[in-house]
């Protein structure tokens, strides 16, 4: 094989590997998230308010963790249908890792919570 056609190979295999580690990197492969379990899963609104309620020292404990966290009762279902799940927010990827571990280290809330970062 000549020597030229060597340097246009790898020339076409670096431009396919730069162009899929750009489309990765930059989101033009939607990569997985935070999400929630189907709206038929999950509590009544009531339920939802109700397991807030009991846990109020763990959403303390939550929005303790950052200035750009807050912790309540969302609905991430479309209109007309009452289901609801604690949804707690954030501003920056170091807040949401904090969630995370202290979710991970606790009891949680008895209803799925879902992380919505602002």
């Amino acid at each position: 094989m000549r020597l030229t056609s060597k340097i246009a190979i790898g020339a076409v295999v670096v431009a396919v590997i730069g162009t899929g580690a750009a489309a990765v990197l930059g989101g033009g492969f939607p990569m997985p998230g935070d999400t929630h379990p189907p709206c038929a899963q999950l509590p009544t609104a009531a339920e939802a308010n109700a397991a807030l309620a009991r846990n109020q020292a763990l959403a303390h404990d939550i929005e303790a963790l950052g200035a750009g966290i807050s912790v309540g009762v969302g609905s991430p279902c479309p209109k007309g249908q009452d289901r609801a799940l604690i949804q707690v927010t954030y501003e920056s990827k170091s807040e949401r890792d904090a969630i995370g571990g202290l979710l991970t280290r606790r009891d949680g809330f008895g209803v799925a919570v879902h992380l919505v970062e602002r």
